[in-house]
């Protein structure tokens, strides 16, 4: 029987349901006939595409909040249990290893369902600085019986440091949505650049990362001040992205965005900040909008915002690291920058401009050869159903 005349799963997500990434899985699986629980530490968001609790196909439900940490982990281990009961799973996937590593381990210690583990290179990267991090990954991914990255340097790491055996790693991007690559090109860019103040004739940097210190956004808009000084068509444009759901992780990111406005007042005219939520269409557009893509972070796995920028056909300047030279080697058309960032990318900038229209069309094709979102999900279903059947063997 093949896949797609097999019965339909009943999958728990143990996700942030704040993340646009839940949220594609969840209603990707669902359209594909799924049963779909997305247990979240904490609640859906308020900004676009978020809030819903639940669709025609999936659901959403969080832990208990209240009462001090104690109390909420021991409240929420029951009410994890009880969802997963209630559920009655055919197989679990864990995204990240930080809050929701965490949870994973308050199932039993030999869960009866197998367990999928999705790590998220920043949560490694935390725990490099964390002991305490650190094991909760190691215990995390022990108990999983195929772990699922999305770059080829992640499953290295997880094999090498973590000692997860090679045959438990199986690499998947989450890849663009149909809906973006079958969007087409005819739409007028200077619709979406007079909804954002951006001047029509201008050559237009889009930083298509969340503004945070850790997508180093306050050195890009050093790196612009010093280009835009012999470029004055240079525009550039920020997207302040997630909003954290933690209280002290959102108060760092409002004192964030306060100081990169302090800076960005010397380039009035020059600089537009969305401070708003976008949805994942309204993001598309305002790539379509750009010419330039910019992702810098130090770390990284296999970002849908570069495969998305890719797509739209920007000219993609990216950070020189290894997921990123994991893209050039295979096919992707973009500028890496090595450290100082600052200098590197100010460079680049000076001589920025559109994409030549063969390399436009060259990179839009290898993401929709390579990156179509409709065969990731086939291929993350496959995926549940050998480990489904291999746990029944």
């Amino acid at each position: 029987m093949d896949d797609a005349s097999a019965a339909p799963l009943r999958v728990v997500l143990l996700a942030p349901a704040t993340s646009a990434h839940t949220r594609r899985w969840a209603e990707d699986l669902a359209m594909r006939g799924h049963q779909v629980t997305v247990c979240s530490w904490h609640g859906p968001g308020l900004g676009p595409d978020e809030g819903r609790t639940t669709s025609d196909e999936w659901r959403t439900t969080s832990a208990p909040a209240g009462g001090c940490r104690s109390l909420r982990v021991l409240r929420a281990g029951h009410w994890l249990r009880r969802e997963v009961r209630g559920a009655r799973p055919d197989v679990i996937h864990v995204h990240s290893l930080g809050v929701h590593g965490a949870l994973s381990l308050l199932l039993p210690a030999r869960p009866a369902v197998p367990l999928l583990v999705t790590p998220w290179g920043s949560e490694l990267r935390a725990a490099d600085r964390h002991p305490g991090r650190a094991l909760v990954a190691r215990l995390a991914l022990r108990r999983a019986a195929r772990v699922v990255p999305t770059s080829r340097e992640v499953a290295e790491l997880v094999a090498n440091r973590y000692r997860v055996l090679r045959s438990r790693i199986t690499v998947l991007s989450w890849g663009v949505p149909d809906v973006l690559l079958d969007a087409g090109h005819d739409a007028d860019p200077r619709l979406a650049r007079a909804k954002y103040g951006i001047p029509a004739e201008a050559t237009v940097a889009l930083s298509v990362r969340s503004t945070s210190e850790v997508y180093r956004t306050h050195e890009i808009l050093a790196a612009f001040s010093r280009a835009a000084r012999v470029r004055p068509d240079l525009f550039l444009l920020l997207v302040a992205g997630h909003r954290p759901a933690h209280a002290a992780a959102r108060q760092a990111q409002q004192e964030y965005l306060g100081l990169l406005r302090a800076r960005a007042r010397d380039l009035s005219g020059r600089v537009a900040l969305v401070d708003q939520p976008l949805g994942q269409a309204e993001m598309f557009s305002l790539m379509r909008a750009s010419d330039v893509a910019i992702s810098v972070p130090r770390s990284d796995q296999r970002s849908s915002s570069v495969l998305e920028a890719a797509a739209a056909g920007c000219r993609l300047l990216l950070s020189d690291i290894a997921p990123y030279r994991e893209l050039l080697a295979d096919g992707l058309l973009a500028d890496l920058l090595p450290d100082p960032l600052v200098s590197t990318l100010a460079d680049a900038l000076s001589g920025a401009g559109p994409l030549d229209p063969a390399d436009r069309l060259a990179n839009n094709q290898l993401i929709g050869r390579t990156e179509r979102g409709s065969l990731k999900v086939a291929e993350l279903e496959r995926l549940y159903r050998s480990v489904v059947r291999a746990g029944t063997m």
